[in-house]
């Protein structure tokens, strides 16, 4: 009998065990953050669905689109007629009740906004986005023009919106070609030339610091995200 025991124990004591058997104190699957897209003004209702399909298929996380703001007075910058990015990141910020639950919350604009950039004191964006805090903020106004069409200007509208959510889940800009965290410099080309998904370094550290698992698609149906838009010219970008 003894014999037996000790042929049990030594059974017991090889077999596989893994995190979560019978263990009260296994950490469980962490929750997905939930992206919360701010419309604010008149961004078109059209890029609104564009970047909600852009977020969910780069993401696969929840995506909820909060009732329409206006545009805060304090943001507006009347020597340039613009919309000073970095105010209404504020009040994103400050507008707690309508963002209840959401880890990040996206401004989404057609008006021009501008930023502080090194010397230059009012420079024209696409974006801006609070490095892991949670606000950004992606405008339409310079993703097109008169010439170009509404299916190009929803392709740019997720690649930046995707990017500037980046940075409020902790990503700085990426030198690493064609990602989609490089840092635009103001040119719509770079933009462009963005195959659309994170490179290998910045999915890591995503998931790595939020515990979650993105997906790592290597060819991207840009008809399946945008298509429903006609091929027609834009109107009002400059």
């Amino acid at each position: 009998m003894t014999r037996l025991v000790t042929v049990l124990f030594s059974l017991m004591a090889f077999a596989p065990w893994t995190a979560g058997d019978d263990d009260p104190e296994a950490e469980a699957p962490k929750k997905k953050p939930t992206i919360c897209i701010q419309p604010i003004g008149k961004p078109g209702a059209e890029f609104t669905e564009a970047a909600v399909k852009g977020l969910k298929f780069f993401y696969d996380f929840p995506v909820r689109v909060l009732e329409t703001q206006p545009m805060p007075k304090e943001a507006w910058y009347a020597p340039r007629k613009r919309w000073r990015a970095e105010k209404l990141l504020a009040f994103l910020d400050e507008s707690k009740t309508s963002t209840e639950g959401c880890k990040v919350v996206a401004g989404f604009t057609g008006g021009d906004i501008s930023t502080t950039k090194g010397d230059v004191e009012d420079w024209g964006i696409f974006g801006l986005g609070s490095i892991s805090g949670k606000s950004c903020v992606v405008s339409t106004y310079r993703l097109g023009s008169k010439s170009r069409r509404e299916r190009m200007v929803a392709i740019r509208t997720v690649k930046v919106m995707v990017h500037e959510v980046g940075h409020v889940l902790g990503l700085g800009h990426c030198g690493n070609a064609g990602c989609v965290m490089n840092d635009a410099e103001g040119k719509i080309s770079t933009v462009d030339n963005e195959k659309g998904p994170f490179c290998d370094l910045c999915r890591k550290e995503i998931e790595r610091r939020h515990g979650v698992k993105l997906p790592n698609p290597t060819e991207i149906d840009w008809d399946d995200l945008v298509g429903a838009l006609e091929d027609k010219p834009t109107i009002g970008h400059p």
